[in-house]
């Protein structure tokens, strides 16, 4: 890990911030827009009406600034995009996950009690692996958020196998973790010392294995956990992903001092000026594009040799993308 001062994380400066819009022009998508099944505006609207009276039924939006910024999220219309065929009972299950992980995402970045708390953070978070264990105790289900994982995770149990289940628990627990050593980073002011370090974290921090993991039991697949080509290509879509939302993030992160976001790590690791850590940043993300088409074209190029459910599970992947 590295040391960086307390104060004035980011030598910004008006350019360079300007630079930023012009640089997210820069980056590439290597694959051709898909033609999709059309999926209604009744469809969208009664996905998106399920969102949004699912929180508050839960009672996790409480204030009107978190109303607006919540509606203002469209999780019912992404889910339409990149599932279009799936029924609206397993569409729902997914849009009141992401729903979940956005106020879990909330709770850890602007509650008063715990931001800047790490230890109360990972207590805040073991108590949510209790519910996805089976094992919580009756003081657990007495938070709204709490009783809103219980409520779709004893749905996705009956629609999922007991082998699936433990892969999602891991992965959820996984990104729990990378909070926690996220919250502890910030407080220290410590970052990884590298680019190959923070991709190991962030992966897990962007709680994008997650959304990964939802493709089978939405689209009824089974693939192979086993096939290096897959694991890779998730990894680079994770990392893409993470990538590009650390650079549209990183305005509002450098008003925060916030330290995960791989701009700042290629400043201090890398002793970048804030200019050089935006583009190669930029750099980065192309080049895990890059990496994803390659791997892609290498896998339909032998479709014939590749099991269907493998086919349609890249497809998603790159919907995500």
């Amino acid at each position: 890990m590295i040391a960086i001062p307390q104060s004035n994380t980011r030598h910004s400066t008006t350019n360079a911030l300007d630079e930023l819009n012009q640089n997210l022009k820069l980056l590439k998508c290597e694959f051709p827009l898909q033609v999709h099944i059309y999926v209604s505006k009744e469809e969208v609207l009664k996905t998106e009406k399920h969102c949004y009276e699912w929180a508050k039924k839960f009672d996790l939006i409480t204030e009107k600034t978190a109303d607006k910024e919540f509606k203002g999220s469209k999780f019912g219309l992404l889910i339409c995009y990149i599932f279009p065929t799936v029924s609206f009972e397993r569409r729902c299950l997914a849009v009141d996950f992401f729903n979940w992980l956005f106020f879990v995402d909330d709770l850890v970045d602007n509650k008063k009690t715990l931001k800047g708390n790490p230890e109360k953070i990972r207590i805040e978070l073991d108590k949510f692996k209790t519910i996805l264990d089976n094992k919580p105790q009756l003081e657990v289900l007495q938070s709204s958020i709490a009783i809103a994982l219980w409520d779709v995770w004893s749905r996705m149990k009956k629609l999922t196998s007991e082998e699936w289940q433990q892969k999602f628990c891991n992965t959820v627990s996984l990104y729990f973790d990378a909070c926690y050593i996220n919250a502890l980073n910030n407080c220290s002011r410590n970052l990884p010392k590298s680019v190959e370090e923070y991709s190991k974290i962030r992966r897990n921090s962007g709680a994008v294995m997650t959304s990964f993991n939802l493709i089978e039991p939405l689209l009824e697949v089974q693939i192979s956990h086993d096939n290096l080509d897959l694991q890779n290509l998730m990894n680079y879509c994770n990392d893409h992903i993470c990538f590009i939302n650390d650079l549209y993030s990183f305005k509002k992160e450098l008003t925060e001092s916030e330290v995960d976001n791989i701009i700042v790590v290629l400043q201090y690791s890398n002793q970048y000026s804030l200019r050089e850590a935006i583009d190669y940043a930029v750099m980065l993300a192309n080049n895990r594009m890059a990496q994803m088409k390659e791997i892609v074209d290498k896998l339909m190029r032998f479709s014939l040799e590749i099991d269907q459910d493998t086919i349609k599970y890249v497809n998603a992947l790159i919907d995500i993308v």
